[in-house]
């Protein structure tokens, strides 16, 4: 890998979104400019662009950027895992499919032996009699932002009432298809086709044509009023506390901020442990903290929130054995420039 060579590959030509808001680009300037005083030195493209050349990619330093753009997100996804075969993907391909995507998140976390708290990635209600689960658990979509599609289960039959509202309906279109092939199909006789009964068989087909949905089941972490969000950038560790609204257990989504906070004792050491696990320039970590224990709800290596960088007044960082909080007004650009230039001198 040619450290000191990159290949940056924009979501869309000259943007590159990992400001707060996701449809604002980074200063792709200030960046690279950022970049060079480290001695990286980047090419900027597109992923529309790459795509189209795909094939003559070889032996790369990809640095790539995401987009909450539903169309785009697969395609970036399509794209890079076939670029990952020839080349050195940053963050991993393992990391680019855990974002927006709980359930494989979950998986890849358990590998790296990240099981607390306890998840199961699941497909069909009838897995739940599998599993010996203690209610109330969280029940989640695997996409989703602000935890608009995350709920707190006190049994089984209001897992199955909150799985309706995530699988779609089928529409019109497959319920009148539905009638024609129980009511208006003939049995077909020639050689070689299966025998079958029309009611039934259209019966089968609505069921096989219903879509149904992936979820995530987690263990609940009772009467917490917070977690936090760490954001890892090589050595720094940048810290918000994320307060939940009465009666409520979420955390993410409330918008109620606190940047002037002391960590619990152990939390950024658990942070750092779990970050050394990945292979990421950055690691956003959302952390529960009760008697003395820590849980990952949930992480992002690419497209995360940036509150946490941007208005702290700084970082803190592991020196001498112990914790000390640098107080620094910080910059995005800056400070991404510089975790990616910490990770890629840890690679040589």
């Amino acid at each position: 890998m040619k450290a000191k060579e990159l290949l940056l590959i924009c979501s869309e030509p000259g943007f590159w979104g990992q400001e707060r808001k996701p449809w604002v680009s980074i200063d792709l300037r200030l960046f690279q400019s950022e970049l060079q005083k480290h001695g990286l030195f980047a090419t900027l493209t597109d992923i529309q662009s790459v795509a189209l050349d795909a094939t003559q990619i070889e032996g790369q330093c990809i640095f790539y950027a995401f987009s909450q753009r539903v169309h785009l997100r697969q395609y970036i996804k399509d794209v890079l895992t076939f670029l990952a075969k020839q080349n050195t993907l940053i963050p991993s391909l393992d990391l680019l499919l855990s974002h927006e995507n709980k359930g494989y998140a979950q998986l890849y976390s358990q590998r790296l032996g990240l099981n607390s708290p306890k998840g199961w990635y699941l497909t069909d209600i009838a897995q739940v009699n599998q599993l010996k689960l203690s209610y109330p658990i969280v029940l989640k979509s695997i996409s989703g932002t602000n935890a608009k599609t995350v709920w707190l289960c006190h049994n089984e039959a209001e897992i199955r009432a909150k799985l309706k509202q995530l699988a779609k309906s089928p529409n019109c279109f497959v319920k009148l298809d539905y009638l024609r092939r129980k009511h208006l199909r003939n049995k077909r006789t020639y050689a070689g086709y299966p025998r079958f009964e029309p009611r039934q068989d259209a019966q089968d087909w609505l069921r096989y044509m219903t879509h149904g949905a992936n979820f995530l089941l987690q263990e609940y972490i009772p009467n917490l009023d917070c977690d936090y969000r760490v954001i890892a950038v090589g050595k720094r560790f940048y810290l918000m506390q994320r307060l939940v609204n009465k009666g409520d257990f979420r955390a993410s989504g409330t918008k109620k901020f606190v940047f002037t906070v002391t960590p619990p004792e152990g939390l950024l050491d658990f942070a750092r442990d779990v970050y050394q696990r990945f292979d990421a320039p950055y690691l956003s970590m959302d952390i529960g903290h009760k008697d003395g224990r820590n849980y990952l709800f949930e992480f992002q290596a690419l497209h995360f929130g940036t509150a946490a960088i941007v208005r702290s007044e700084g970082f803190w960082q592991h020196e001498s054995g112990r914790w000390q909080f640098q107080k620094e007004a910080s910059v995005l650009e800056p400070v991404l420039a510089l975790g990616l230039a910490d990770y890629l001198q840890g690679k040589q």
